[in-house]
């Protein structure tokens, strides 16, 4: 062994021989296989352990919720841009806009004098729907009330030095309460009622956007719960269909019925599905209408949110059976039962009796498409105005506070879908004539002069214009492709 002369105490030698490390010159690389603190390993030697059985489906929950989230957000920003137009839809099906000779006031009676029959026929039904008000309760002329029978208010004081009195001739009863003579009357309107809507939804949003104690927020009433409604009608439904599929041996319900060759009994489990989801969500959708058609005062708001009308609607109208168990269950279960069983018809009548395919005639596919959902909307439409104005009536003898409707509501309850039917076409179908203010005598008409449909499609021009688009930009794409293609 060398050894440096200068340094006559050193034992290691101070240059690397040949293969030697200066620093370490009795390491023999590869000797020991053994992993030590001098050694270093290659990747190839390190030893990972297998990732867990779960691993994977870990992955795939963390995927699935994120695409869930991703889709509630997506819900959400669609709703708020829809639901403007679904506020002004649903104001203009459940306000009241009779014929000035036929419309119907708080005591039953028609504007010519006449008493109301069917307030007669159905006396125990209007009782039975009938609340109090509370003496507590301020009203928006003179801070009294004059107790009805009748849930909404139909008539206020005002003070005899009102420039009203002076302005128009008002009619007062004997104590000095005003009587409102019309829907259309200005000078006996609520300050918190909007005008009577007759030109559609965009004149709708305009007045509801400019009425005082409303504003742009009253155009996203019943957002959230349309929100929760909707997603929780998602994963409701197919959970329910699919359980149902299963128990009978059916197909698998992801399969679209136009192609089965027995469509029966899956279209069977569908619309129960459809029906008993629709039935156990009823209550979101009758707080939404609720919660669209009350005025945002402060003064005169019954409900605060959804869960305290919920609430609210629990204490005053019999707990959950009359929650459930009321008038609205049979146009509940209509509504839902019809809807998806005319949705899920249109493209098996398209193929299998129009024999039109949507691959190989995309034009004539959509223009039939059209056609088949404008009669959807025709037949469902009034089921649905019905629907929502029975929503809107409170079964209850002692509410809390008074529900006061940012329209005009009938004074004289519903007692069923023919009920409400029969009195819509009778006072509110056909043209309205109204009297100006200098004519005296009433204009003599028939039994069946101005009844028609109008009152029943409130909104029909808002959805039929939507298919329009829809068919127009499906037939530009399909034009788009078949350019492409050639």
């Amino acid at each position: 062994m060398t050894t440096d002369s200068s340094h006559p105490y050193a034992t290691f030698p101070t240059t690397a021989g040949k293969g030697l490390h200066g620093l370490r010159p009795y390491y023999t690389p590869g000797v020991s296989n053994n992993f030590n603190y001098t050694s270093i390993a290659t990747p190839a030697d390190v030893y990972y352990p297998p990732p867990p059985d779960d691993y994977d489906e870990l992955i795939d929950s963390r995927a699935a919720a994120r695409e869930l989230i991703n889709f509630s957000v997506l819900k959400f920003l669609t709703t708020a841009v829809s639901n403007p137009f679904e506020v002004s839809k649903t104001l203009m099906q459940v306000q009241y806009t009779p014929h000035e000779d036929v419309e119907v006031f708080s005591g039953g009676a028609a504007a010519d004098g006449t008493e109301a029959d069917d307030r007669e026929a159905h006396e125990p039904e209007y009782d039975e729907l009938s609340s109090e008000d509370e003496s507590d309760d301020g009203d928006f002329y003179g801070g009294r009330h004059r107790r009805f029978s009748d849930d909404i208010p139909m008539q206020a004081t005002l003070g005899v030095d009102d420039p009203v009195f002076h302005q128009k001739n008002v009619a007062v009863d004997q104590s000095g309460y005003v009587m409102r003579t019309s829907v259309y009357d200005d000078a006996t309107r609520p300050a918190y009622q909007i005008k009577p809507i007759d030109a559609g939804v965009w004149q709708g949003i305009g007045r509801l956007f400019r009425q005082q104690h409303e504003g742009w927020r009253s155009l996203f009433k019943g957002q959230y719960t349309n929100w929760l409604y909707e997603i929780c009608h998602l994963f409701l439904q197919p959970t329910v269909e699919g359980s149902l599929n299963d128990a009978f041996g059916l197909y698998d319900d992801t399969i679209p019925l136009v192609h089965l060759d027995h469509i029966g009994p899956n279209l069977a489990t569908l619309v129960a599905s459809h029906v008993f989801v629709g039935v156990v969500l009823s209550p979101l959708e009758l707080i939404r209408t609720r919660l669209i058609v009350q005025s945002a005062s402060p003064l005169h708001r019954k409900y605060k949110g959804p869960l305290h009308a919920l609430r609210t609607i629990l204490e005053e109208e019999g707990g959950l059976s009359g929650l459930y168990l009321n008038h609205n269950l049979l146009p509940s279960v209509l509504y839902h039962a019809l809807t998806p069983l005319l949705q899920n018809m249109t493209p098996i009548f398209i193929d299998r009796v129009l024999q039109i395919n949507a691959s190989d005639s995309p034009f004539l596919y959509g223009l039939a498409e059209l056609s088949l959902n404008t009669l959807e909307l025709l037949i469902m439409l009034p089921l649905e105005t019905i629907r929502k104005r029975l929503q809107c009536q409170i079964r209850t003898r002692t509410p809390k506070k008074r529900f006061e409707s940012v329209v005009a509501l009938r004074p004289v309850p519903y007692t069923g879908i023919a009920d409400a039917a029969y009195h819509i076409i009778k006072e509110e179908g056909g043209r309205r004539s109204r009297r100006n203010d200098k004519q005296t005598d009433a204009v003599p008409r028939g039994y069946f002069t101005g009844w028609g449909w109008r009152g029943l499609y409130q909104g029909f021009s808002m959805q039929c214009t939507s298919n329009i688009i829809l068919f127009v930009l499906h037939a530009v794409n399909g034009i788009e492709e078949d350019y492409e293609d050639f």
